[in-house]
Parts: structure tokens; C-alpha cells; sequence
């Protein structure tokens, strides 16, 4: 059984995923339960919920509990990709009205609001360098969603690159790190083992010993 509150962090910001309801018990509004995976290549059950997920990340919604809550009883993935349809029917059709006016903040609300999810802070507000200007984005039909899993994408191109350009470096460096740590730990040994088992002192000289030798 898991107990989350051993995480010392904020639960309204905490999703766990399990295959036993019974593991997750103690905070079942954290929970999304999947039916365990029985070694069907063919089995998606787990990347479907992706989208999701990105879009709870993408909204930072202050409580992700009430997410939970809002999809209880339903097969998460199935109800989010019908939630994101009509949404993204709506958001096409608000798109064209859009553009006659000048706010560009209606639509993102509706977004939430379509989705029956409201949110608090959206962390793809400010684009990044090199990434069109939401307005660009929303121009092109692009919803919020789209935009996060486009950086997403993105960021996981480069970090391939750097694997692929760096990686080599990156082996060695940290096999050169490993080897130093282990020789300071040897070393420390030994002087530990010398102090504990080095040869003894040798005894003091008696008025015998000291006949003897003359």
C-alpha cells in the first residue's frame, strides 16, 4: 500500500498511477487505477492517457485532484479525446471570430471551460525562443495542447542530439568520476586498515634487555 503523504510534497499537485486500487487506498483522489499490463504488444492503455497528462501539465491547475474528480467513473482517455473533439470543434468555429476582434484571450478560456477544467496558470503562455507567438499558433488552428506537445517534442529532439553528440563524453566522464570515487574510497580503507591492524609498537626496553646487549 502506498501512503503519499511520505512524498513531503504538495498533494493537489500529485497524480499516481497503479494497477490495484488497493495500493492507492490511502489517496484514492490521486489515483488513476489501469488494468495491469498482461504482455500485449498491442496494448496502449498506458500512452493514451499522454494527452491527458500533458494537458494537466500544460494548465497547472491548482488542484489536480478535481481533475480526477471531474473524469470519476469514466474511462479517462475515451472521455478526454471526446471532451478535446468538442472543444476543438468549438475552438475552430470561435477561431474565425477571433480574428475580427483583437482579444485573444477568450479562446484560451473556453478551452478550459470546454473541457469542463478550469484553469489556474497556463505554463505555455510565454513562448520560447525560436517558438511562434501563441497569437501565430492560435492563427494556425493550434490549441494549447498542441503547442505543449510541440515543445515537448522539441525538447526531446535536443536532448537525443546531445545524447548522440555528448553521449560518449558523458560515459567517460562519469566512469572517470566512478574510478576517482572508488580509489578515495580504497584509499580511506586502507589508511583505516593500518590504523586498526598495522604492526604494534615495540615494547619498552627493561634493565635486562638492556644487560644483554652490553
Amino acid at each position: 500500500m502506498v501512503d503519499l503523504s511520505y512524498l513531503n510534497r504538495d498533494l493537489s499537485k500529485v497524480i499516481i498511477l497503479d494497477t490495484k486500487a488497493t495500493h492507492v487506498q490511502n489517496q484514492p483522489e490521486n489515483a488513476i487505477v489501469l488494468p495491469p499490463w498482461k504482455g500485449d504488444a498491442k496494448d496502449t492503455e498506458l500512452v493514451s492517457l499522454i494527452p491527458f497528462l500533458e494537458y494537466i501539465h500544460t494548465m497547472q491547475y491548482r488542484d489536480v485532484r478535481k481533475v480526477l474528480k471531474s473524469f470519476e467513473g469514466k474511462h479517462i482517455p475515451t472521455e478526454f479525446a471526446r471532451r478535446e473533439a468538442l472543444a476543438r470543434a468549438e475552438f475552430n468555429k470561435q477561431l474565425e471570430q477571433e480574428r475580427r476582434k483583437t482579444s485573444k484571450s477568450s479562446g484560451m478560456a473556453t478551452l478550459g471551460n470546454l473541457l469542463g477544467l478550469k484553469p489556474s496558470k497556463m505554463s505555455m503562455m510565454v513562448p520560447v525562443d525560436g517558438e511562434q507567438s501563441q497569437s501565430e499558433a492560435f492563427a494556425q488552428g493550434k490549441m494549447l495542447q498542441d503547442i505543449a506537445r510541440e515543445r515537448g517534442q522539441k525538447n526531446y529532439e535536443l536532448l537525443e542530439r546531445e545524447i548522440r553528440e555528448n553521449g560518449e563524453k558523458w560515459l567517460k566522464d562519469e566512469q572517470a568520476a566512478q574510478e576517482k570515487a572508488q580509489a578515495e574510497a580504497m584509499s580511506s580503507m586502507k589508511s583505516s586498515f593500518t590504523g586498526w591492524f598495522g604492526a604494534p609498537s615495540p615494547p619498552p626496553a627493561t634493565s635486562d634487555n638492556a644487560t644483554s646487549n652490553k
